[in-house]
């Protein structure tokens, strides 16, 4: 099949099997009900639980760090920080090795509310992966990998 034919091939594909709008539905109702859950059990949002599982997991990180490790976007996160430092949530004090940048923390109010939220965030996950067969899951997971590799490939082509 000559390229012409393929892109042909893939023009002719009903909407519900196209990947990137089955992921972004998928994404979409995903993000809501962990943003109602959160808001639910400890009255916080998606971002601010992005933020502190990043610290959970790093421990004290940058913005910046944030933000090359998960893609999120810098201006939502910038915003989110601030508000999170406001509610006394996190600490953020400039990195002792670059001054320009400033080192987040969990303060104890922050850590108690994450701690709050993370039962319900690690049962809910556990439940998704366990809708899965462990065959199932290695394959979601080998074609995620996948597709971000052809996404890289083609942001090299545009």
């Amino acid at each position: 099949m000559t390229q012409d034919e393929l892109d042909n091939a893939v023009l002719d594909i009903p909407l519900q099997e196209m990947v990137t709008f089955r992921i972004s539905r998928t994404h979409a109702r995903l993000s809501a009900q962990a943003a109602q859950l959160l808001k639910k059990t400890s009255g916080i949002s998606l971002m601010q639980w992005r933020v502190f599982v990043m610290l959970e997991v790093e421990g004290r990180i940058t913005p910046a760090e944030i933000v090359r490790r998960t893609d999120l976007d810098k201006s939502q996160l910038s915003r989110t920080i601030k508000s999170m430092v406001a509610d006394g949530l996190l600490t953020s004090e400039p990195s002792e090795s670059d001054q320009r940048a400033h080192v987040l923390e969990f303060t104890a109010k922050g850590f108690e509310v994450f701690q709050q939220a993370r039962p319900h965030m690690r049962h809910r996950q556990a439940r998704l992966l366990n809708s899965l067969t462990d065959d199932e899951r290695g394959a979601l997971f080998d074609a995620l990998a996948k597709l971000d590799s052809a996404v890289e490939d083609l942001e090299n082509d545009i």
